[in-house]
């Protein structure tokens, strides 16, 4: 028995668009499509980003008609015009969303584009903006790099944030939020940063990622990597992806933190340790282990026995501005080290300062990403579902 199958012209000409995109190798990866239903492209899809957290009291700020629900049950609670509402941590018993048809919100001073939701959680209320992709790239550009710079540099910040972001909406494992709002990601400081210079940055990229096997990387950046950008295996244990690896940077010595030399006191280093480790005793020895010019692991020998890091670790119980890198060299003193380093940041990923100056010489965008992300592939998906 011989199936006909009918299909209208129009159905015929949507099958084909689609299986040419297919062979181009522009189809989202299969864990997103899977996940949420839609294509990458227009920075349309919506961003959970956790803006607030553990906050006692949340004073939520309206400039247009409001309504507030509850998600739970899609129930009503308010609907009129906008208003000032205040919650403590006590009253909150269940999530709420507030909307206001894009309209600005104010959430404890800070302004916003979209929804805002509150999650009451262990006690304390956590504040969720919820906005689309461009709308929450706006408010990141400005937060992470320079406005004034050139505008491929802005153009291959704002890929390399639409892509790090699309990574972890894939890889989310939260129930209620994809990434936060700190530099435990990647820092968004809402509406009031952005500027005409950033905004055009993520417009006229829109929908353009990079992939690695047809999947979005996970673009890490950083200020400047002093000569040589280095391996994520070095900085993060367990990590070794392909695209991430090691490239000798000659672009960023204009960069003011090129080079750095900082006095680390043994007084320093033991307030450092104590509010990790209560039992750390006096301080006998340091031993610094590196590869790739990097400081990978850090082993302190002290009174009460011996305590081993990672390198990034022993970087981030100091200030930024402390341990700018982990690629330094180390000189001992009777009062503890002199570190003579260079460049600012994990070193992983695309190097800002020498992105600037490739840039400054001609380079694309593309160009720039393909130099710091190796083995990369640059996408646009413009096909609305």
């Amino acid at each position: 028995m011989v199936q006909v199958i009918t299909m209208s012209i129009a159905q015929v000409l949507r099958w084909l668009l689609i299986v040419v995109i297919m062979i181009a190798g522009c189809v989202p990866p299969p864990e997103y499509m899977a996940k949420t239903g839609k294509r990458i492209g227009l920075d349309n899809d919506y961003i959970r980003v956790l803006l607030l957290k553990d906050q006692y009291k949340v004073e939520v700020v309206t400039t247009a008609k409001t309504k507030v629900i509850q998600p739970a049950n899609n129930t009503i609670i308010y609907n009129a015009d906008a208003k000032r509402f205040v919650f403590f941590d006590n009253q909150l018993t269940q999530p709420l969303q507030f909307e206001t048809w894009n309209n600005e919100i104010q959430v404890n001073g800070i302004t916003v584009r979209g929804m805002i939701q509150l999650h009451p959680v262990v006690g304390k209320i956590q504040v969720v903006n919820v906005l689309k992709m461009n709308e929450y790239l706006s408010g990141v550009l400005p937060s992470e790099i320079m406005p004034g710079w050139p505008m491929e540099v802005l153009k291959a910040q704002a890929v390399a944030a639409r892509t790090y972001a699309y990574y972890h909406l894939i890889k989310n494992n939260s129930t209620y939020f994809d990434l936060d709002a700190t530099g435990n990601f990647q820092v968004y400081k809402g509406k009031a940063v952005e500027t005409e210079a950033t905004n055009k940055a993520v417009e006229s990229t829109a929908g353009i990622i990079m992939t690695y096997n047809n999947k979005p990387i996970l673009a890490y950046f950083h200020s400047t990597c002093g000569g040589k950008t280095t391996d994520d295996k070095f900085v993060w244990q367990g990590e070794d992806l392909p695209y991430l690896t090691s490239v000798v940077c000659p672009y960023c010595k204009n960069s003011p933190h090129y080079s750095w030399k900082v006095e680390l006191t043994l007084h320093d280093i033991y307030e450092a340790l104590v509010k990790r480790y209560q039992s750390v005793g006096k301080i006998k020895a340091i031993t610094l282990g590196r590869e790739d010019t990097r400081v990978t692991v850090v082993k302190i020998e002290h009174a009460n026995g011996i305590i081993r890091m990672s390198g990034n670790d022993f970087r981030l119980m100091f200030d930024a501005k402390k341990i700018k890198s982990l690629y330094f060299e180390a000189k001992q003193t009777p009062a503890g080290l002199v570190l003579t380093g260079y460049g600012w940041g994990h070193g992983v990923g695309m190097c800002q300062w020498g992105a600037k100056e490739m840039a400054q010489q001609g380079m694309r965008f593309d160009q720039i990403l393909k130099f710091y992300y190796r083995g990369i592939h640059i996408m646009t998906y413009n096909l609305q579902k």
